[in-house]
């Protein structure tokens, strides 16, 4: 199969770009661990500041994801723009299956989120695993807040802040950037993806989710393999931030039970989880042998 968006074998300093790139996201993530520890005056029930917090968002994930991926692509690859997947329009039905994955997989997500928050660390690092708590707990108040709306607007503004600029910004550099750099230096799609997955779940730094965003930045990562475009990619991360966003703002409405967003949690619903994963298992297994099929007429 043609894995040529992956393959980089004419591009140089691999390992150079490499460095850069983690020296980034760990710098990043110190910043954001010293930015989470600081106690900050935030009126999360003023509606005016949380526009503000909204609009500053933006701007952040111009600046720290789409800005550097769009220059490092210019100016330090051969393909120049193209080096990101933006610019290859993907088959319909590619589209079809990334969302309908997206969308079917929810009890799974939820399923193995349950499971990682069960997990704790040695006693050793009790004071580690109470840190993580509280930078968990933080986030998900300031969350809330951005979500905490009734109205029509609000709703089109949490999608397009907490939705939409969140897939593309982050498929741009995890994707387009860091999981192509990563296949030049290993040669190898697999670890690339994997690996890519890894550094995509960390660089969150909500350690009580690692292991279900993981999974999830694997399969995104296979979306890109096989179609050779991020918009597959980009898609089903904006359906699986977006459905939360909409599941939110639907029991803010009174029109489900906060149950519907835990769905999968729980003994009860194994079913639902086993189903869950048989229906997506079969939805990424079509998207891989209808791409191969395309692929190999091309």
């Amino acid at each position: 199969m043609n894995t040529a968006n992956l393959n980089q074998t004419t591009e140089k300093n691999s390992w150079l770009k490499l460095f850069i790139i983690l020296v980034f996201i760990f710098g990043y993530g110190v910043l954001s661990v010293l930015g989470g520890d600081a106690e900050l005056s935030i009126d999360y029930s003023n509606s005016k500041m949380m526009n503000l917090l909204k609009i500053g968002q933006v701007v952040s994930v111009i600046i720290v994801f789409i800005l550097p991926a769009v220059l490092f692509a210019q100016f330090w690859t051969t393909k120049k723009i193209h080096y990101l997947g933006v610019t290859k329009i993907p088959h319909i039905t590619a589209l079809a299956y990334a969302a309908f994955a997206m969308l079917f997989a929810m009890p799974l997500i939820n399923w193995l989120s349950e499971l990682n928050q069960q997990m704790h660390l040695p006693a050793s690092f009790h004071h580690i695993e109470v840190w993580m708590k509280n930078s968990e707990d933080k986030a998900a108040k300031l969350t809330e807040a951005f979500m905490n709306t009734t109205s029509v607007k609000g709703l089109l503004l949490n999608l397009f802040v907490v939705a939409f600029m969140a897939a593309v910004s982050e498929e741009i550099f995890f994707r387009g950037v860091v999981q192509n750099v990563l296949s030049e230096c290993f040669k190898n799609v697999h670890i690339a993806i994997w690996t890519g997955a890894i550094l995509f779940s960390a660089f969150h730094m909500q350690f009580f989710g690692f292991f279900p965003r993981m999974i999830m930045g694997a399969f995104l990562g296979y979306l890109y393999l096989w179609s050779g475009s991020l918009w597959p990619s980009m898609l089903a991360h904006f359906v699986n931030n977006g459905i939360a966003t909409l599941l939110f703002w639907l029991n803010k409405r009174g029109v489900i039970s906060e149950g519907v967003e835990n769905i999968g949690v729980g003994n009860d619903q194994l079913i639902l989880v086993v189903s869950s994963g048989i229906v997506v298992s079969g939805l990424i297994y079509l998207l891989y042998k209808k791409e191969k099929q395309r692929m190999q007429l091309m």
